[in-house]
């Protein structure tokens, strides 16, 4: 059933409708993760992996929507942005029913009425204005998410079909099972698979921020290559790439001796120029090694994600604290925000000071050592110094430990952001 028709808002409620918009738009950040909490909250077959593509969507989705509702565009002419056209994607590869997409939509939808309804009660406390202005934008809204959901039904069900009829969704499948952690018959899965899984298996994901493994075949073909070159590097021609998502989970096989220690370093070599990334995880034996060497690549990945890791390749054993640090990313930059206050904000100043300290630290608080560093005049990093201690109240030397996390957690704090969505 076609939505009804949105009827304008009259004269007198338009003010409440635009100072409402004003509202959500200075906040679309902190509303998108709110809708994104919501979402997971009361959709259990939403696992946390998802999380940040349902943010991706969400944001997307809610500058569409503001950006139309605005300048007064009529809502059934809405079109998916791309990000909600990958979200709907992503659910067909994890074989999740559309039905899920559209209670998620759903439950977005109610939130976002709620928490419009609230501005308008403040927005236009006349009564007859009030009514008009929800009125319109319940129709408004009704309207906009039955366009969405029109296109997003067949995005659905063309990558659904195409990745149930590729061989590769047997395979995604077979081992989406072995990590599972279930009761398996190692030997038949390791035949479905083509990769024995009782050997010693080194883990690594393949991602990159402007790729995936159904962008098309030069994408997925760059990954696979660079998949290769990292079995190549780690000394293996036994390999397993499954696409996993939007990321390439590898594994492959190595000899009685643990992976080289400089595999990261060569690693950065095999990239080239390519824009793709690579985490790794820990060697592990047999298959609760398969499954704990992904656990440990997912999660150096997040890190790296988290804190904007600088090189192109990350290891578990390199991100092992950062991992720990960000176990609990808000609580983790709710500690960084509260310990560095004044050196968290933005502003080109305060970012100097803070890695000025950052380093002062790390060169066991020498000015001759971090002057070197960061070539500049001893005298430069002094006042650094005595600038960061005015601002934060409180001697360096008092909290060093404590100052130092939250230093290695500051780009948590940067801009608020949740892990995986900061840009490097």
């Amino acid at each position: 059933m076609r939505a009804p028709a949105a009827i304008p808002p009259s004269h007198g409620s338009r003010a409440g409708i635009g100072e409402a918009l004003a509202g959500i738009n200075a906040e679309l950040d902190d509303v998108a993760r709110a809708l994104t909490d919501t979402i997971h909250q009361h959709l259990d077959e939403l696992d946390d992996e998802l999380w940040v593509d349902t943010l991706h969507s969400v944001r997307s989705n809610l500058g569409l929507l503001t950006t139309m509702l605005g300048e007064g565009t009529d809502p059934s002419r809405a079109a998916p942005p791309p990000e909600a056209l990958a979200y709907a994607k992503e659910y067909a590869r994890r074989g999740l029913p559309f039905e899920l997409l559209q209670r998620a939509y759903r439950t977005a939808q109610a939130a976002f009425s709620r928490m419009w309804l609230e501005r308008l009660r403040t927005a236009a406390p006349e009564p007859d204005a009030f009514a008009d202005s929800v009125g319109f934008f319940n129709d408004w809204l009704f309207s906009w998410i039955e366009a969405l959901e029109r296109q997003l039904t067949g995005v659905y069900m063309a990558e659904r079909e195409r990745w149930v009829r590729g061989s590769a969704a047997a395979r995604a499948e077979q081992v989406r099972a072995v990590l599972d952690g279930g009761a398996l018959d190692v030997a038949d899965a390791g035949r479905r698979l083509g990769y024995e899984l009782r050997r010693r298996h080194l883990a690594y994901v393949v991602w990159g921020d402007d790729a995936a493994p159904d962008d098309g075949d030069a994408s997925f073909g760059e990954m696979e290559r660079l998949a290769a070159a990292v079995a190549e590097a780690a000394g293996s021609r036994s390999q397993l790439a499954v696409a996993l998502g939007r990321q390439l989970a590898c594994w492959t096989a190595l000899g009685t001796d643990a992976a080289p220690a400089d595999l990261p370093v060569r690693l950065e070599g095999a990239l080239g120029s390519s824009s793709l990334r690579v985490a790794v995880g820990l060697p592990g034996e047999g298959l609760e090694g398969f499954r704990r060497s992904h656990r440990e690549a997912l999660l150096a990945r997040r890190a790296a994600d988290s804190l904007g890791h600088a090189g192109r390749c990350v290891s578990y054993e390199q991100a092992a604290l950062d991992v720990l640090l960000t176990q609990d990313v808000d609580a983790a930059r709710r500690f960084a925000l509260r310990r560095l206050g004044p050196l968290a904000q933005p502003g080109e100043q305060p970012r100097r000071v803070a890695r000025t300290l950052a380093v002062f630290l790390e060169e066991g608080s020498s000015f001759a050592r971090t002057a070197r560093r960061l070539g500049v005049h001893e005298n430069t990093v002094a006042y650094r110094i005595r600038r960061a201690e005015e601002l934060l109240g409180h001697r360096v030397a008092d909290r060093q430990l404590e100052l130092q996390v939250a230093l290695r957690l500051a780009p948590l704090a940067e801009d608020g952001r949740p892990a995986g969505t900061r840009r490097r």
